[in-house]
């Protein structure tokens, strides 16, 4: 065992051998301030695999269900269970881990067996995600889509917990006492920081989420660190392995590879794929300064619009689509306006869409949140610095659509005097 990792490491290390998992050599865990950081004891070359583990060491809702309801022995109690989603499934299976773990039968039964990864996990009071925050870092964010997002993803997630708890107590009281608000934001946090979306155990890994798609976590898979764009793999195996540390047996096995050659001492990162700092920060608890990734959401009403559009930086087809939507919600309102003929909409109603796509977006901007926050000093490094690169990228999408937005409208105007139109802007009407 390196002089870095704790007995904690060395117990899932050999717990994940034990199950037919493995792992580099060189793969070291080294204890931090949010938990443990994966780095090289040796110089790692490009394309390696780093670790792999069989598929049925996933936690996964069926996996979670099937241990639940050996829990919940009588058969008329454990159709409770199908009441309950595939996060409150994997939620409720971690929780049982912390409050049950002293229940020797249990584990001996291999009812709850992924015990050694659960408490590698960061403990609660190292998580930094907004339902994590203190009442005045998470002020701070008012104003914000994230603050709004915040609150409801802690409503959900409570109404969650009510029903889960509800089901655990009929299994046993004691526990179901123990399954507290925070023990189940624990377990939620780490699905929405370390969760894969169940289409990556496919022939055909993929981080794409689908409708019929369910969170699972992948012991050792996820314990590495994210970096944007950093060259990775994940290679899945079946009856031959296809990597060096794949599994040798016939069970399918997923292997994360690393392509890019990391040096003794440095940290080895796994890629999330590209995510905006919102996400980043409501569901895994960092940020990432100047995110080409960023996104803002814009409510758009009407009937048929739909219920908000993200908008990229960049003034492109992502932004063009969302003027588009504005125009449409704009027809939908305005009974008397034209329909749109062949060459496409009327100068009208192009500047009606430029125009409320620029009060739009300028409202969003005026309501974000002043930075630094007048209350700075109470808050921790790390949340102000996620702050500040939150606001940071919002500011700027909505600076590039004001920008865009009015692009637009001084186009349309161009063209209505090529045409002889006599169209006033609106802030000529609102000088006379």
């Amino acid at each position: 065992m390196s002089a870095l990792e704790p007995q904690v490491v060395e117990t899932f290390k050999a717990w994940l051998v034990e199950n037919g998992a493995h792992i580099h050599p060189d793969v070291q865990f080294e204890p931090v301030p949010s938990g443990f950081n994966v780095i090289a004891g040796n110089n790692v070359p490009a394309d390696t695999t780093v670790v792999a583990i069989p598929f049925s060491l996933a936690i996964t809702p069926d996996v979670s269900k099937a241990a639940l309801k050996a829990l919940i022995r009588g058969a008329d109690e454990s159709h409770l269970l199908d009441s309950l989603s595939e996060r409150q499934l994997v939620c409720t299976y971690v929780c049982l881990h912390q409050i049950a773990k002293d229940a020797a039968s249990t584990s001996q039964a291999g009812v709850l067996r992924h015990g050694p990864y659960i408490d590698t996990l960061p403990s609660a009071e190292k998580l930094r995600t907004p339902l994590h925050f203190s009442s005045v870092e998470l002020e701070a964010f008012r104003g914000s889509n994230l603050y709004g997002a915040t609150l409801d993803r802690q409503r959900d997630w409570q109404a969650e917990w009510q029903q889960c708890r509800a089901v655990v107590s009929v299994a046993n009281s004691s526990w179901g006492e123990a399954f507290t608000w925070d023990r189940y934001l624990t377990a939620s946090t780490y699905l929405s920081s370390r969760a894969f979306p169940s289409t990556v155990l496919s022939e055909s890994p993929s981080l794409v989420t689908t409708p019929s798609s369910y969170p699972v976590l992948l012991p050792g898979i996820d314990a590495l660190n994210h970096a944007r764009a950093h060259p990775v793999s994940w290679v899945v195996s079946g009856t031959k392995s296809a990597t060096p540390l794949a599994s040798s047996s016939s069970e399918p096995s997923i292997s994360l590879v690393i392509h890019a050659a990391t040096p003794r001492g440095s940290e080895l990162f796994n890629n999330y794929g590209p995510k905006p700092n919102a996400e980043l920060i409501l569901g895994y608890g960092f940020s990432l300064p100047h995110n080409p990734d960023d996104t803002i959401v814009l409510k758009i009403g009407g009937p048929s619009a739909s219920h908000g559009s993200a908008a990229g930086g960049a003034t492109g087809g992502e932004v063009g689509a969302v003027l588009a939507a504005v125009r449409v919600q704009n027809d939908e309102e305005d009974e008397d306006a034209d329909d749109e003929g062949e060459d496409g909409p009327s100068i009208e109603d192009e500047l009606c869409a430029a125009d409320m796509l620029a009060e739009m977006a300028q409202s969003l901007y005026d309501r974000l949140p002043p930075f630094p926050p007048a209350n700075a000093a109470e808050m921790r490094p790390e949340v102000l610095q996620m702050l500040e690169h939150y606001l940071e990228g919002q500011r700027d999408i909505l600076q590039s659509l004001i920008e865009f937005a009015n692009a637009k409208e001084a186009s349309a105007l161009q063209k209505a005097r090529e045409q002889g139109l006599d169209i006033v802007a609106e802030e000529d009407e609102e000088e006379e």
